[in-house]
């Protein structure tokens, strides 16, 4: 299978490349020489190193330098000699106001022929290149930074994967800069990314808090790399049940632009009950991204990933078993297995699923848009940047276009859950 670069934009994602990088040297054993040389190891290495010498890898991944302390602490820690600096994007300017007018413009400016230069010069050393990975997050400064590099890198490779791991604001964030900038990047990802993986920080406390562990944004970019190690397993090790990510994104996407994915992931404790986890793993309240009703458990699609040293039936039956899928899209579920298990966790999974109430999820983002531009709350700092009040207008038009098709495909199960909550609550009142 082909190569996969690795592009991280803003705080959030070179946190997250940072702590990934950590988790991949591991999982190769790029640390201990002795293991390296077993074949089950470098036999795929290419996937994610360079390989300079003998022994001697470069991770093929790309780092926005934004911010300074990012940088530095990724520059100053043992994973160092690991990254080309020749790959870091060169620091720019940027204003206190995080808007998403203020980033694209910027990075357009003075970053975008960079990347893409320095993008070409490692598609040019892959014998395969695959597709990248989107590390990012949708509503702080880099979210129109990442706008702008999925949009070029649709232009410029346009038969190329392209998946994107994001974090989207909680629900109750009262931040208006962040609902804005979160709904222009909602767009991009809609119509230039093959996958988006969903994040939440609100939800990864809530699971932290169930485990018993601090919620700091450490942790929770430890869950996240953790997330980003699972889901590409199978790509970098070899194995009989194997799946690249466009299988994944294939069988997750039984309409082309409900791309987005929520997703569950836990280590097996010997003696648990394999059934009892996976249906656990099932339900919203485990996953990752938030949901307002977790009650009404259904998915268009779902995957589950397995990292298991033996083929193993009791995933597919207790997989098989959970009956939590939309009735009219038949074989809905797919599962994939690694044969090398987790270097610190042993035996994994990973549920990965298209849930239908993640349209509530984005009605609700555009809802408070919408409430926010009606009043021409900040809008003031998109237009100094040059944005046009028309944008706006756009942007929450895409918006419900997007969030209709969701209500459409729920209506063709002969409910419509939408009308219905909203009838709910009126007579709740």
């Amino acid at each position: 299978m082909g190569e996969i670069i690795q592009l991280c934009f803003g705080d959030i994602g070179n946190n997250i490349g940072h702590q990934y990088l950590e988790k991949l040297i591991d999982d190769h054993y790029l640390d201990d020489k002795n293991n390296l040389t077993k074949d089950q190891y470098r036999q795929k290495i290419h996937v994610s190193f360079e390989e300079l010498k003998t022994q001697q890898y470069q991770f093929r991944g790309i780092f926005d330098h934004s911010s300074d302390q990012s940088i530095h602490n990724l520059l100053t820690s043992p994973e160092s000699e690991y990254i080309n600096n020749d790959l870091l994007l060169q620091n720019r300017n940027r204003n206190k106001s995080g808007t998403f007018s203020n980033s694209q413009l910027n990075f357009r400016d003075q970053v975008k022929e960079e990347l893409f230069e320095k993008l070409r010069h490692q598609f040019e050393k892959c014998d395969n290149f695959f597709g990248c990975h989107f590390t990012h997050s949708t509503y702080d400064y880099s979210s129109g930074s990442s706008s702008v590099a999925i949009d070029s890198y649709r232009e410029s490779y346009p038969y190329k994967f392209s998946s994107s791991f994001s974090m989207f604001p909680n629900i109750v964030s009262s931040n208006t800069i962040e609902i804005y900038n979160t709904c222009f990047s909602i767009y991009r990802l809609v119509e230039y990314c093959d996958s988006v993986v969903l994040f939440d920080y609100g939800a990864l406390e809530n699971q932290l808090t169930k485990l018993r562990q601090l919620s700091t944004f450490q942790n929770f970019n430890n869950v996240i790399a953790e997330c980003l190690l699972q889901i590409n397993c199978s790509q970098r090790f070899p194995g009989y049940q194997n799946g690249d990510l466009k299988k994944i994104a294939t069988n997750l996407s039984p309409f082309p632009r409900l791309h987005f994915f929520t997703c569950a992931f836990t280590p097996i404790q010997s003696g648990s009950d394999l059934q009892q986890t996976l249906k656990n793993l099932c339900v919203p309240t485990s996953s990752y991204f938030t949901f307002e009703n977790a009650t009404r458990n259904l998915y268009l699609s779902q995957a589950l990933i397995t990292r298991c040293n033996s083929y193993n039936l009791d995933f597919q039956q207790a997989f098989s078993t959970i009956q939590n899928n939309i009735e009219w899209i038949p074989d809905a579920a797919v599962h994939i297995n690694c044969k090398i298990e987790n270097r610190n966790l042993g035996k994994t999974v990973m549920h990965l699923g298209n849930h239908r109430d993640l349209g509530h999820s984005f009605k609700q983002h555009s809802e408070l848009f919408a409430a926010n531009f009606r009043r021409k709350a900040f809008v003031h700092y998109y237009l100094q940047d040059g944005m046009d009040e028309m944008e706006f207008t756009e942007a929450e038009s895409n918006m419900n276009d997007f969030i209709s098709e969701y209500q459409d495909y729920c209506n063709c199960c002969g409910i419509s859950e939408y009308d219905e909550e909203e009838q709910e609550s009126e007579q709740d009142f």
